[in-house]
């Protein structure tokens, strides 16, 4: 954009192109010019950015806004604030602030008041990051002085506010020693749930969930557990064993040989040497175990899962510990799938407690794998299973557990969008929109296999105005993607950010008035001006020179 010159004219601006955007930034906030502000906030931002292999969202917050206030146009937030009002308002702060500080604003609207947006609380706390969850509990504690845990357990009840609970208020080192505790108070012991989270945990979640369980509970988990009248023999040993496995006590690379030899010798002869067993599994990663397998097929030629089954079936052995065994001797996705077909399988209902401790807090790539072995082992699609044997609130919650993030995202914009006259909406919208720079284009994708349309067009249909132009520019992004390790490699050169060179200018014209007629005074064939007289020569250089001596005066009066 250019400057306006005389007569009306567009000059080029001379500076680098985020001077220029600035520039043009803080004439539109004074102005009042929304078009004009959204235009350089989201589309001319990304033309400057993505060369350069930076998210627009990164440079709004790390370039745009601190460079707004060293130029000395002031304080974007308070600018923003000040001279924009309504929806917009609220999409630009949410692009200035914080993304789990404006998602805190967004849970407590969705909470607060007549009734409860129970569609924004899964899609924001059911996608979550494990990083991010104590930063939000944080913001929003910070913000409404009380925490994220207590304003669910209000707004929520039930299976589904337990979903919320675990997956989005607890980390998961606290969210498994609350099972854990569960499993062990109260009337009986639940030795399934204690046995899919030893047989599950890594090593490093296993410790910090046994820190996280004295932290909440005041006793060591394997003194509680140790205590249950249910857990005994080879099972307790087996149960205290996992829970005491720290990373430091996990060899990297394991004596495989030595291993297949001491676990030949429990198996064979009279007896099974239970010890031995659990002495070479419980100090082992899934990884390993799966190796140790592989080596034992090779020495022995058969399978040890099939031979540690058959050494520990009988009358007089322990059906939890033939199981624990067992979960740890499969690998581990596989195994999960397995907890979860058995958690639909109750007695006379589903074991939620199963399902939800088997679905929260894993990474879109293990979710995927337990998916993918769910249908190769069961036959089935899980998230048929889930919408088959759950229902309401509930199913919607777990299926968004289970399903790729993206996916959860775009029902969540879809939903937003389905009742768009209240404001809790229109701010759940913006959380879904703002921020997710990296991953728009997988969402626009997901969105569209959601309900087969753009969501692009969906939005124009939806919106209008200014606030309308300001989604679209959001929704159109696409991050760039392998810009950095060409720039790094030299295949390509950042645009460079000096300011452009000024064009030559050619001969300068000057226009001057055409001569009166007749020429000017004492030009070629024109008379001269008249010579003075000696008379009139002196009399000028008198009125001169009173004139000096009037100056003078007037000057000695004013010091």
């Amino acid at each position: 954009m250019g400057i306006c010159g005389i007569g009306g004219t567009e000059e080029p601006f001379e500076g680098t192109p985020i001077e220029e955007i600035l520039h043009n930034l803080s004439e539109a906030l004074n102005e009042g010019d929304v078009k004009k502000i959204t235009e350089n906030l989201l589309t001319k931002v990304a033309r400057v950015c993505n060369p350069r292999g930076i998210l627009r969202q990164d440079y709004i917050r790390n370039e745009i806004e601190a460079k707004y206030g060293e130029y000395g146009y002031g304080d974007l937030r308070s600018d923003v604030s000040e001279k924009t009002s309504g929806a917009l308002k609220q999409l630009l702060m949410a692009l200035l602030s914080d993304k789990l500080d404006f998602d805190a604003q967004v849970l407590e609207k969705a909470m607060k008041g007549f009734g409860t947006d129970e569609d924004c609380l899964i899609t924001i706390l059911c996608t979550l990051e494990e990083e991010e969850i104590v930063p939000l509990q944080t913001a929003y504690a910070d913000r409404y002085e009380r925490s994220l845990q207590q304003a669910v357990e209000s707004e929520t009840s039930g299976k589904f506010k337990r979903v919320l609970l675990l997956a989005g208020c607890d980390t998961i080192d606290e969210a498994y020693a609350q099972v854990c505790h569960s499993a062990i108070s109260g009337m009986g012991t639940d030795c399934k749930a204690l046995i899919r989270l030893m047989v599950t945990c890594t090593p490093d979640v296993m410790n910090r969930t046994r820190e996280a369980y004295a932290r909440l509970y005041g006793t060591d988990l394997v003194d509680a557990m140790s205590g249950e009248w249910a857990v005994g023999g080879d099972f307790k040993r087996m149960l205290c064993a996992l829970a005491k496995k720290h990373p430091d006590n996990v060899v990297p690379e394991p004596d495989y040989a030595a291993d297949v030899k001491t676990l030949r010798d429990a198996v064979e002869g009279l007896g099974t040497d239970e010890a031995a067993i659990i002495d070479v599994l419980s100090c082992k990663t899934s990884e390993q175990i799966q190796a140790l397998k592989e080596a034992y097929k090779v020495e022995h030629g058969e399978m040890l899962k099939e031979r540690v089954k058959a050494e520990t079936t009988g009358l007089f052995e322990s059906a939890n510990f033939r199981a624990t065994l067992m979960g740890l001797l499969t690998p581990r996705e596989e195994q999960i799938a397995f907890y979860l077909k058995e958690a639909f399988e109750g007695w006379f209902n589903n074991d939620d407690w199963g399902l939800i401790s088997m679905l929260v807090h894993r990474t879109e790539a293990e979710m995927s794998e337990i998916s993918k072995q769910y249908t190769i082992v069961h036959g089935a699609s899980l998230v048929a299973d889930l919408r088959k044997n759950c229902a309401g609130d509930y199913e919607k919650a777990l299926v968004a557990l289970v399903a790729p993030r993206a996916r959860t995202i775009a029902r969540g914009i879809r939903a937003a969008m389905s009742g768009w006259i209240t404001s809790t909406n229109k701010g759940a919208l913006i959380a879904l929109l703002t921020h997710r720079d990296a991953e728009m284009k997988t969402l626009r994708e997901q969105f569209e296999k959601e309900t087969e349309k753009s969501l692009v067009k969906v939005l124009k249909d939806e919106c209008s105005g200014e606030f309308e132009d300001a989604l679209v520019a959001l929704a159109s992004y696409t991050a760039p993607t392998g810009i950095q390790s060409r720039l790094a490699s030299g295949e390509e050169t950042a645009p460079d950010d000096k300011p452009p060179e000024p064009e030559p200018k050619g001969p300068e014209i000057v226009y001057v008035m055409p001569p009166p007629p007749g020429g000017y005074p004492g030009s070629f064939g024109q008379p001269g001006r008249p010579k003075r007289s000696k008379a009139e020569k002196k009399a000028r250089r008198a009125r001169r020179a009173a004139r000096r001596e009037r100056r003078q005066r007037g000057s000695d009066a004013s010091s």
